[in-house]
Protein backbone atom coordinates (compact mmCIF):
# COMPACT_ATOMS: atom_id res chain seq x y z
CA UNK A 1 0.00 0.00 0.00
CA UNK A 2 1.38 3.85 -0.82
CA UNK A 3 2.00 5.64 2.45
CA UNK A 4 0.94 9.33 2.36
CA UNK A 5 3.53 11.44 2.93
CA UNK A 6 1.91 13.03 5.98
CA UNK A 7 -0.34 11.01 8.11
CA UNK A 8 -2.75 11.79 11.41
CA UNK A 9 0.00 11.92 13.71
CA UNK A 10 1.71 15.21 11.47
CA UNK A 11 -1.39 16.66 10.68
CA UNK A 12 -1.70 19.23 13.14
CA UNK A 13 1.74 20.63 12.20
CA UNK A 14 0.65 20.74 8.66
CA UNK A 15 -1.77 23.38 9.50
CA UNK A 16 0.46 24.95 11.50
CA UNK A 17 3.12 24.83 8.67
CA UNK A 18 -0.22 26.43 6.58
CA UNK A 19 -0.90 28.85 8.67
CA UNK A 20 2.42 30.41 8.72
CA UNK A 21 2.72 30.72 5.14
CA UNK A 22 -0.39 32.22 4.99
CA UNK A 23 -0.23 34.72 7.79
CA UNK A 24 3.69 35.71 7.44
CA UNK A 25 3.89 34.32 11.12
CA UNK A 26 7.21 32.72 9.66
CA UNK A 27 10.74 32.74 8.76
CA UNK A 28 12.61 36.28 7.71
CA UNK A 29 11.88 39.59 8.08
CA UNK A 30 10.16 42.00 5.25
CA UNK A 31 13.30 42.70 2.31
CA UNK A 32 13.20 46.54 1.08
CA UNK A 33 15.71 48.36 -0.95
CA UNK A 34 18.27 46.64 -3.65
CA UNK A 35 17.43 43.21 -1.88
CA UNK A 36 14.04 43.17 -3.82
CA UNK A 37 15.41 44.53 -7.35
CA UNK A 38 17.39 42.04 -10.22
CA UNK A 39 18.34 43.01 -13.40
CA UNK A 40 18.49 46.50 -12.31
CA UNK A 41 20.34 48.96 -14.50
CA UNK A 42 20.05 52.95 -15.47
CA UNK A 43 20.41 54.77 -18.59
CA UNK A 44 22.02 57.97 -17.61
CA UNK A 45 21.26 59.83 -21.34
CA UNK A 46 17.80 59.09 -20.43
CA UNK A 47 17.31 59.51 -16.63
CA UNK A 48 15.63 55.95 -16.74
CA UNK A 49 16.05 53.04 -15.03
CA UNK A 50 15.39 49.09 -15.47
CA UNK A 51 14.39 46.52 -13.02
CA UNK A 52 12.76 43.89 -12.31
CA UNK A 53 10.95 42.94 -9.10
CA UNK A 54 9.54 39.17 -8.18
CA UNK A 55 8.75 39.03 -4.40
CA UNK A 56 5.59 40.89 -3.78
CA UNK A 57 2.68 41.18 -6.42
CA UNK A 58 2.20 44.81 -5.90
CA UNK A 59 4.02 46.86 -8.68
CA UNK A 60 4.10 49.68 -6.93
CA UNK A 61 6.64 48.11 -4.00
CA UNK A 62 9.19 47.98 -6.84
CA UNK A 63 8.57 51.56 -7.95
CA UNK A 64 9.45 52.91 -4.63
CA UNK A 65 12.57 50.79 -3.85
CA UNK A 66 14.19 52.01 -7.26
CA UNK A 67 12.99 55.72 -6.55
CA UNK A 68 14.46 55.55 -2.82
CA UNK A 69 17.63 53.85 -3.93
CA UNK A 70 18.34 55.18 -6.95
CA UNK A 71 17.28 58.82 -5.79
CA UNK A 72 14.89 61.21 -7.65
CA UNK A 73 17.62 63.35 -9.44
CA UNK A 74 19.30 60.30 -10.67
CA UNK A 75 16.16 58.71 -12.65
CA UNK A 76 13.33 60.67 -13.83
CA UNK A 77 11.54 57.81 -15.31
CA UNK A 78 10.92 54.09 -14.24
CA UNK A 79 10.43 50.98 -16.19
CA UNK A 80 10.06 47.58 -14.62
CA UNK A 81 10.38 44.52 -16.56
CA UNK A 82 8.49 40.76 -16.73
CA UNK A 83 11.09 38.20 -17.45
CA UNK A 84 13.02 40.88 -19.30
CA UNK A 85 10.15 42.61 -21.28
CA UNK A 86 9.59 46.05 -20.46
CA UNK A 87 6.08 46.68 -19.39
CA UNK A 88 5.72 50.82 -19.37
CA UNK A 89 7.42 53.66 -18.18
CA UNK A 90 6.23 55.59 -15.22
CA UNK A 91 7.12 58.96 -13.08
CA UNK A 92 6.99 59.52 -9.38
CA UNK A 93 7.11 62.86 -8.69
CA UNK A 94 3.27 64.94 -6.76
CA UNK A 95 1.56 62.76 -9.12
CA UNK A 96 2.00 59.04 -10.53
CA UNK A 97 2.35 59.44 -13.94
CA UNK A 98 2.65 56.31 -16.69
CA UNK A 99 2.55 55.80 -20.57
CA UNK A 100 2.96 53.19 -22.66
CA UNK A 101 6.80 52.36 -24.59
CA UNK A 102 6.91 52.54 -28.47
CA UNK A 103 8.38 49.68 -30.41
CA UNK A 104 11.36 52.29 -31.52
CA UNK A 105 12.22 52.10 -27.55
CA UNK A 106 11.69 48.52 -26.77
CA UNK A 107 13.97 47.80 -29.80
CA UNK A 108 16.58 50.73 -28.62
CA UNK A 109 16.36 48.92 -24.88
CA UNK A 110 17.12 45.39 -26.47
CA UNK A 111 20.25 46.77 -28.39
CA UNK A 112 21.42 48.74 -25.53
CA UNK A 113 21.33 46.16 -22.56
CA UNK A 114 22.08 42.50 -23.79
CA UNK A 115 19.67 39.64 -21.85
CA UNK A 116 21.71 38.19 -19.33
CA UNK A 117 20.43 35.46 -17.29
CA UNK A 118 23.34 35.76 -14.76
CA UNK A 119 21.50 39.21 -13.87
CA UNK A 120 18.58 36.98 -11.82
CA UNK A 121 19.08 34.73 -8.23
CA UNK A 122 18.43 31.42 -8.47
CA UNK A 123 15.13 31.85 -6.77
CA UNK A 124 12.83 28.82 -5.02
CA UNK A 125 9.30 29.58 -4.06
CA UNK A 126 7.22 27.58 -2.05
CA UNK A 127 3.66 28.24 -3.16
CA UNK A 128 0.69 26.28 -1.55
CA UNK A 129 -2.40 24.88 -4.01
CA UNK A 130 -5.64 24.25 -1.97
CA UNK A 131 -8.75 22.94 -3.77
CA UNK A 132 -12.34 23.05 -2.41
CA UNK A 133 -15.64 22.41 -2.36
CA UNK A 134 -18.96 21.89 -0.23
CA UNK A 135 -19.54 18.27 0.34
CA UNK A 136 -22.14 15.99 1.83
CA UNK A 137 -23.24 15.55 5.44
CA UNK A 138 -20.76 13.02 6.64
CA UNK A 139 -17.80 15.07 4.85
CA UNK A 140 -19.35 19.01 4.59
CA UNK A 141 -16.05 20.56 3.21
CA UNK A 142 -13.99 18.19 1.08
CA UNK A 143 -10.71 19.90 0.10
CA UNK A 144 -6.93 18.48 -1.06
CA UNK A 145 -3.88 20.79 -0.01
CA UNK A 146 -0.24 20.36 -1.75
CA UNK A 147 2.97 22.81 -1.38
CA UNK A 148 4.44 23.13 -4.43
CA UNK A 149 8.88 23.73 -4.15
CA UNK A 150 8.76 26.14 -7.33
CA UNK A 151 11.61 27.75 -9.92
CA UNK A 152 12.45 29.84 -12.89
CA UNK A 153 14.81 29.19 -15.41
CA UNK A 154 15.38 32.54 -17.96
CA UNK A 155 16.61 31.31 -21.15
CA UNK A 156 16.16 34.39 -23.00
CA UNK A 157 14.54 37.86 -22.88
CA UNK A 158 11.04 36.59 -22.10
CA UNK A 159 11.80 32.92 -22.42
CA UNK A 160 11.41 31.24 -18.91
CA UNK A 161 11.05 27.59 -17.91
CA UNK A 162 8.80 27.73 -14.95
CA UNK A 163 9.28 23.71 -12.91
CA UNK A 164 8.88 22.38 -9.79
CA UNK A 165 8.32 19.50 -7.09
CA UNK A 166 4.84 19.12 -5.64
CA UNK A 167 3.97 17.25 -1.81
CA UNK A 168 0.70 16.38 -1.17
CA UNK A 169 -0.29 17.21 2.17
CA UNK A 170 -4.01 16.31 2.19
CA UNK A 171 -6.66 14.74 0.13
CA UNK A 172 -10.18 14.24 0.88
CA UNK A 173 -11.32 16.02 -2.75
CA UNK A 174 -10.91 12.84 -4.79
CA UNK A 175 -9.05 10.05 -5.40
CA UNK A 176 -5.35 10.96 -6.54
CA UNK A 177 -2.52 9.46 -4.68
CA UNK A 178 -0.86 11.32 -2.42
CA UNK A 179 2.65 10.61 -3.94
CA UNK A 180 5.12 13.23 -4.51
CA UNK A 181 5.02 14.40 -8.72
CA UNK A 182 6.35 17.46 -11.02
CA UNK A 183 4.73 20.73 -10.37
CA UNK A 184 3.49 22.33 -13.29
CA UNK A 185 6.47 21.94 -15.56
CA UNK A 186 6.32 24.57 -19.04
CA UNK A 187 8.10 26.69 -21.15
CA UNK A 188 7.03 30.39 -21.21
CA UNK A 189 7.46 33.07 -23.90
CA UNK A 190 6.25 36.52 -22.72
CA UNK A 191 6.53 39.14 -25.59
CA UNK A 192 5.84 43.06 -25.82
CA UNK A 193 4.75 44.29 -29.79
CA UNK A 194 4.25 47.86 -28.65
CA UNK A 195 3.24 49.91 -26.08
CA UNK A 196 -0.39 47.95 -25.85
CA UNK A 197 -0.15 44.46 -27.51
CA UNK A 198 1.43 41.92 -25.34
CA UNK A 199 1.52 37.87 -26.02
CA UNK A 200 2.22 35.29 -24.05
CA UNK A 201 3.29 31.60 -25.50
CA UNK A 202 3.27 28.37 -22.76
CA UNK A 203 4.07 24.98 -23.77
CA UNK A 204 4.36 21.92 -20.85
CA UNK A 205 2.38 20.82 -18.15
CA UNK A 206 -0.13 23.12 -16.77
CA UNK A 207 -2.69 23.26 -13.76
CA UNK A 208 -5.56 21.43 -13.13
CA UNK A 209 -3.76 18.26 -14.74
CA UNK A 210 -3.67 19.72 -18.10
CA UNK A 211 -0.68 19.38 -20.56
CA UNK A 212 0.14 21.05 -24.34
CA UNK A 213 -0.40 24.75 -25.76
CA UNK A 214 -1.52 27.80 -24.86
CA UNK A 215 -1.35 31.14 -26.09
CA UNK A 216 -3.10 34.35 -24.73
CA UNK A 217 -3.19 37.67 -26.56
CA UNK A 218 -4.16 41.27 -24.79
CA UNK A 219 -4.58 45.14 -25.77
CA UNK A 220 -4.11 46.83 -22.33
CA UNK A 221 -2.96 50.36 -22.45
CA UNK A 222 -1.91 51.03 -19.06
CA UNK A 223 -3.53 54.44 -19.31
CA UNK A 224 -6.86 53.30 -21.14
CA UNK A 225 -10.12 52.43 -19.72
CA UNK A 226 -10.60 49.18 -22.23
CA UNK A 227 -8.80 46.52 -22.78
CA UNK A 228 -9.73 43.38 -24.28
CA UNK A 229 -7.95 39.95 -25.38
CA UNK A 230 -7.88 36.22 -26.94
CA UNK A 231 -6.76 33.11 -25.64
CA UNK A 232 -6.32 29.60 -26.91
CA UNK A 233 -5.47 26.49 -25.83
CA UNK A 234 -5.15 22.85 -27.02
CA UNK A 235 -4.39 20.40 -24.34
CA UNK A 236 -5.06 17.02 -22.88
CA UNK A 237 -6.08 15.22 -19.56
CA UNK A 238 -2.32 13.85 -17.55
CA UNK A 239 -2.01 12.32 -14.76
CA UNK A 240 1.08 11.36 -12.37
CA UNK A 241 0.43 7.69 -10.59
CA UNK A 242 2.76 7.15 -8.38
CA UNK A 243 4.59 4.92 -10.74
CA UNK A 244 4.51 6.47 -14.43
CA UNK A 245 2.91 8.87 -16.33
CA UNK A 246 -0.76 8.94 -18.26
CA UNK A 247 -1.84 11.37 -20.77
CA UNK A 248 -4.56 11.02 -23.25
CA UNK A 249 -4.26 12.70 -26.47
CA UNK A 250 -4.19 16.81 -27.54
CA UNK A 251 -7.99 17.35 -28.26
CA UNK A 252 -9.58 19.49 -26.17
CA UNK A 253 -9.64 23.02 -27.76
CA UNK A 254 -10.46 26.18 -25.78
CA UNK A 255 -11.28 29.09 -27.71
CA UNK A 256 -12.13 32.60 -25.56
CA UNK A 257 -12.54 36.33 -26.52
CA UNK A 258 -13.21 39.27 -23.92
CA UNK A 259 -13.26 42.56 -23.11
CA UNK A 260 -13.10 44.93 -19.86
CA UNK A 261 -13.98 48.50 -18.91
CA UNK A 262 -12.30 49.69 -16.07
CA UNK A 263 -13.60 52.34 -13.23
CA UNK A 264 -10.69 53.88 -12.17
CA UNK A 265 -11.70 55.92 -9.06
CA UNK A 266 -12.29 52.50 -7.86
CA UNK A 267 -9.90 50.28 -9.27
CA UNK A 268 -13.13 48.05 -10.56
CA UNK A 269 -12.72 46.48 -13.55
CA UNK A 270 -15.76 44.65 -15.48
CA UNK A 271 -14.87 41.65 -17.56
CA UNK A 272 -17.32 40.20 -19.94
CA UNK A 273 -15.73 36.68 -21.76
CA UNK A 274 -17.36 34.22 -24.25
CA UNK A 275 -16.27 31.68 -26.74
CA UNK A 276 -15.45 27.86 -26.28
CA UNK A 277 -14.17 26.68 -22.75
CA UNK A 278 -13.22 23.34 -22.65
CA UNK A 279 -14.86 19.60 -23.28
CA UNK A 280 -16.96 21.65 -26.01
CA UNK A 281 -18.63 23.69 -23.75
CA UNK A 282 -19.88 27.23 -25.12
CA UNK A 283 -21.14 29.99 -23.48
CA UNK A 284 -20.64 33.53 -21.75
CA UNK A 285 -19.19 34.40 -18.33
CA UNK A 286 -19.52 38.02 -16.81
CA UNK A 287 -17.02 39.29 -13.84
CA UNK A 288 -17.07 41.96 -11.32
CA UNK A 289 -13.11 42.57 -10.19
CA UNK A 290 -12.05 45.32 -7.37
CA UNK A 291 -8.55 45.17 -6.97
CA UNK A 292 -6.96 46.35 -3.22
CA UNK A 293 -3.38 47.77 -2.73
CA UNK A 294 -2.63 43.69 -2.15
CA UNK A 295 -5.26 41.51 -2.66
CA UNK A 296 -7.86 41.04 -5.63
CA UNK A 297 -11.60 40.01 -5.45
CA UNK A 298 -13.82 38.97 -7.66
CA UNK A 299 -17.31 37.67 -8.31
CA UNK A 300 -18.77 35.84 -11.70
CA UNK A 301 -21.70 34.34 -13.38
CA UNK A 302 -22.03 32.46 -16.60
CA UNK A 303 -24.20 30.76 -18.71
CA UNK A 304 -22.87 27.66 -21.02
CA UNK A 305 -23.95 24.91 -22.56
CA UNK A 306 -23.35 22.80 -19.73
CA UNK A 307 -25.56 24.72 -17.46
CA UNK A 308 -24.95 27.89 -15.37
CA UNK A 309 -23.20 29.22 -12.18
CA UNK A 310 -21.82 31.70 -10.42
CA UNK A 311 -18.75 31.72 -7.84
CA UNK A 312 -15.86 34.25 -6.18
CA UNK A 313 -12.19 34.92 -6.80
CA UNK A 314 -9.45 36.36 -5.24
CA UNK A 315 -5.65 37.13 -5.21
CA UNK A 316 -4.13 37.28 -2.05
CA UNK A 317 -0.12 37.48 -1.32
CA UNK A 318 1.65 35.24 1.01
CA UNK A 319 3.68 37.18 3.24
CA UNK A 320 6.53 37.41 4.72
CA UNK A 321 8.21 36.98 0.84
CA UNK A 322 12.10 36.59 1.29
CA UNK A 323 13.05 33.81 3.67
CA UNK A 324 16.08 33.46 3.07
CA UNK A 325 19.13 35.19 0.10
CA UNK A 326 22.38 35.03 -0.80
CA UNK A 327 24.35 37.50 -3.96
CA UNK A 328 23.08 34.36 -6.02
CA UNK A 329 20.10 32.52 -4.42
CA UNK A 330 16.68 32.80 -2.89
CA UNK A 331 14.12 31.32 -1.20
CA UNK A 332 10.78 32.76 -1.08
CA UNK A 333 7.27 32.52 -0.67
CA UNK A 334 5.14 32.74 -3.69
CA UNK A 335 4.37 36.27 -4.80
CA UNK A 336 0.77 35.49 -5.07
CA UNK A 337 -2.31 32.92 -4.04
CA UNK A 338 -4.79 32.76 -6.42
CA UNK A 339 -7.86 30.64 -6.25
CA UNK A 340 -11.48 30.16 -7.46
CA UNK A 341 -14.66 29.16 -5.75
CA UNK A 342 -17.92 27.78 -8.31
CA UNK A 343 -21.35 27.26 -7.01
CA UNK A 344 -21.67 24.21 -9.06
CA UNK A 345 -19.44 20.93 -9.44
CA UNK A 346 -19.70 17.64 -11.56
CA UNK A 347 -21.28 19.73 -14.28
CA UNK A 348 -18.58 20.72 -16.32
CA UNK A 349 -19.21 24.36 -16.45
CA UNK A 350 -17.11 27.35 -17.99
CA UNK A 351 -14.19 24.69 -17.33
CA UNK A 352 -10.71 26.32 -17.97
CA UNK A 353 -6.91 25.47 -16.59
CA UNK A 354 -4.47 27.96 -15.22
CA UNK A 355 -0.75 28.55 -16.63
CA UNK A 356 0.52 30.83 -14.13
CA UNK A 357 -0.80 34.27 -13.62
CA UNK A 358 -3.58 35.28 -15.99
CA UNK A 359 -2.40 37.97 -18.85
CA UNK A 360 -5.14 40.43 -18.05
CA UNK A 361 -4.09 39.90 -14.60
CA UNK A 362 -0.75 40.42 -14.74
CA UNK A 363 -1.26 43.85 -16.77
CA UNK A 364 -3.94 45.20 -14.74
CA UNK A 365 -1.53 44.94 -11.91
CA UNK A 366 0.32 47.87 -13.86
CA UNK A 367 -2.48 49.81 -15.05
CA UNK A 368 -1.77 53.57 -14.38
CA UNK A 369 -5.26 54.64 -11.90
CA UNK A 370 -4.21 51.53 -9.75
CA UNK A 371 -0.68 52.35 -9.12
CA UNK A 372 -1.88 56.01 -8.88
CA UNK A 373 -4.57 55.44 -6.55
CA UNK A 374 -2.00 53.71 -4.16
CA UNK A 375 0.37 56.66 -3.91
CA UNK A 376 -2.14 58.88 -3.32
CA UNK A 377 -3.20 57.46 -0.12
CA UNK A 378 0.61 57.29 1.36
Amino acid sequence: MHRPILNRRTLPRRWVLLGCLLTGAAWGQRPNGLGNLENLHTDSALHRAYYEQRVFRNPLRGLLDVRQTLGAAQTTELVPLHQGVPIAAYRLGTDLEARPLSRDERRAYARRHAFESRRYKFDLRIHPEFIAQFGYRENPVESKFNLLLQTQLYLARGLVLNGGVLLPVQNDFDNQPRNVRPAPVYLNQFLALDGSNFISLAAGLFYNDRYGLHAQYRNADPTSRWSAGLEAGLTGFQYFPPSGFYYEPLRDLLLLADVAWRIPTRDVTLKLMGGQFLYQDRGLRAEFIRQFPDVEVGLYVMKTGNGSTGGFNFAIPIPPGRLLQSRKARLRTSEEFRWEYSYSRGYRIGTRYRVGTPLDALLRQYHRDYLRNQYRMR
